[in-house]
């Protein structure tokens, strides 16, 4: 962290009640110096992760951090109705006591529905929320893979939002599909993995854009100590073999069609 004499020249926005800030991937070493330093000037801190790394390095970074993972994330319920409810908590608590912050795994813009849930309902109680950049799951993929996006361009697409809403893709472009251990499923699953069958909708909707014979990469980046990336790699035709990879944490990567030539 910067000394005392290098923090005078930062300043929280101008009138923020609350912030969204993104812990990146890695355990606590993602966290950029911004977000630690906003977190120590916010009055009350909430996060959600079930790391037990991070959530040691937050109890020494700021006081009484509070986890919201156990008290909502619960597998089994809706996960539009955990989700308004961990921005209903930050909410009510901003109206308290101000400024104060959520800190979520990733970035707090990339694809995070709490984000867009705090924001509607700090806007209906006329409470300014302020977003701070942070690592994403791309970054960390692009590592994991190997990929640099400028070689073949890259489109990124929600597994589920693009099958159901039959998402043409562009196949000689990179893809990469968030929560492919969540295909169709609107209630949280942290604790399990995909099955045959639930694999099916993706394999089909690949289909129509890459033959049988191409190759697809199930990645799962680490997430605490001790852990490295985990990569399967597995031909479209045969995608629901791959179903043991696709959990929680779970992306699948499919490269263009031009990598073929």
């Amino acid at each position: 962290m910067p000394g005392d004499g290098d923090r005078e020249s930062f300043d929280l926005p101008d009138g923020a009640d609350i912030f969204l800030l993104g812990s990146g991937v890695f355990s606590f070493f993602d966290l950029t110096l911004y977000t630690q330093f906003v977190l120590e000037e916010c009055r009350a801190v909430f996060f959600l992760h079930d790391l037990p790394s991070l959530e040691r390095y937050l109890e020494r970074l700021v006081p009484d951090p509070v986890n919201l993972m156990p008290l909502y994330y619960v597998d089994g319920r809706d996960r539009a109705d955990i989700y308004e409810d961990v921005a209903r908590h930050v909410v009510e608590a901003a109206r308290l006591q101000r400024p104060v912050a959520l800190l979520t795994h990733g970035h707090p813009l990339v694809y995070c529905d709490i984000s867009k849930q705090v924001r509607q309902q700090a806007g209906r109680h006329g409470l300014r929320v302020s977003s701070v950049p942070a690592v994403s799951s791309l970054d960390r993929m692009f590592v994991d893979l190997d990929l640099d996006i400028g070689d073949h361009g890259v489109q990124v697409l929600h597994a589920s939002a693009a099958i159901s809403q039959a998402t043409p893709l562009n196949p000689d472009l990179d893809t990469i599909f968030f929560q492919v251990g969540s295909i169709m499923e609107p209630t949280a699953a942290r604790l399990r993995e995909s099955t045959v069958d639930e694999m099916a909708p993706l394999k089909d909707y690949l289909l129509r854009f890459f033959p049988p014979s191409h190759r697809v990469t199930i990645i799962e980046s680490p997430v605490e100590l001790g852990f490295e990336a985990r990569k399967t790699e597995v031909a479209v035709g045969e995608l629901e073999t791959a179903a043991p990879a696709c959990n929680y944490n779970a992306s699948a990567f499919v490269p263009a069609l031009s990598r073929r030539a």
